[in-house]
This record gives C-alpha cells, sequence and structure tokens, in this order.
C-alpha cells in the first residue's frame, strides 16, 4: 500500500512541477502580444488562444498536485476543533459521500466529452483555429490523477482512524 501512495504521490508531485512552468509560458505569450499590439500594431491572431488553452491545462492538471500539497480549499470551521481521529473520520465520509462520486461522474463526462471532440477534429472558433481536442483530453488526464490523489488521501486517513499514521 505504501508502494502505491508514494507512486501517486509522485506522479502528481512530478506533474505539477512540469506543468507549473506553464505559467511562464502564459506571461511570456501575453508580454508578447501585448507588445506586438501596442507597440508595433501587429496583433497576434493565435495568442489569446493559446492562452486559454494553456490556463485550462494548468488549472486543470495541477489539481492533483494540489491535494498532494494540502492546497485545497477547505472548511476548518467544522473539524478544527475535533480530535485528529474524529477528522480523519470526517474526511473519509466526505470524500466517499461528496468527492469520489463527482470524480466518477467527471471522468465519464469529461471522456465523452474528449472522445466527441476527437471525433469531430473540434478547433476553435478564432482565425488560426487551433485544436481542442488535446486539452479536451487534459480534463480526461487530470481527473484521473486527481481521482487517484483523492485514493491516497482515503487511504491515509484510514490509516489514522486504524492508529498507523506513521505508516503512510
Amino acid at each position: 500500500m505504501r508502494g502505491f501512495l508514494l507512486v501517486v504521490d509522485g506522479v502528481n508531485e512530478v506533474v505539477g512541477r512540469v506543468f507549473s512552468w506553464a505559467v511562464v509560458l502564459i506571461m511570456l505569450i501575453t508580454v508578447y502580444d501585448v507588445v506586438m499590439r501596442f507597440a508595433f500594431g501587429q496583433p497576434s491572431l493565435w495568442a489569446f488562444d493559446v492562452v486559454k488553452q494553456l490556463y485550462a491545462l494548468e488549472f486543470m492538471i495541477l489539481a492533483g498536485f494540489g491535494l498532494v500539497r494540502n492546497a485545497h480549499v477547505s472548511v476548518d470551521v467544522f473539524t478544527a476543533r475535533l480530535s485528529r481521529r474524529k477528522q480523519a473520520a470526517m474526511e473519509v465520509v466526505s470524500y466517499l459521500v461528496f468527492f469520489f462520486p463527482f470524480m466518477v461522474m467527471l471522468i465519464w463526462k469529461s471522456y465523452e466529452f474528449a472522445a466527441r471532440s476527437w471525433a469531430y477534429g473540434e478547433t476553435t472558433w478564432g482565425v488560426v483555429a487551433l485544436p481542442v481536442y488535446p486539452i479536451k483530453t487534459v480534463m480526461v488526464v487530470a481527473s484521473v490523477l486527481l481521482l487517484l490523489q483523492g485514493i491516497a488521501k482515503v487511504f491515509r486517513e484510514l490509516a489514522v482512524l486504524a492508529g498507523r499514521e506513521e505508516a503512510c
């Protein structure tokens, strides 16, 4: 079990570190577009669509990384005064009731969404007509990574409930 947890954490950590650099690319393209637009009167036809897709990539693919780092928003008002074991129990119940059903639906629907996009060869509406199907595929990949990280989180919380927190 510990091996599974380390692999899931490691994959999301690597994905997070690699794709967090997309923000630099977003910034460079945006600066390029602004300079071309205002200094040379030559706005780029592709920059807005590329930046939009890169931002979507970064936002989606870093979700699992955020869960590894406990960077997601949580409402600690209800659990702050509970013991660690009671907090773990609340986490497990909330993941079982809310997180896992949502993730299964998200993976299922995003797969259908991406498959339809690939089948049609979907592109953006802009002049450049960038392909959209790669970013829609990222929805599926990001959802799977987040689901795996959620499974790892639940296993860790179950270890706390079993009194074996150091095992995970």
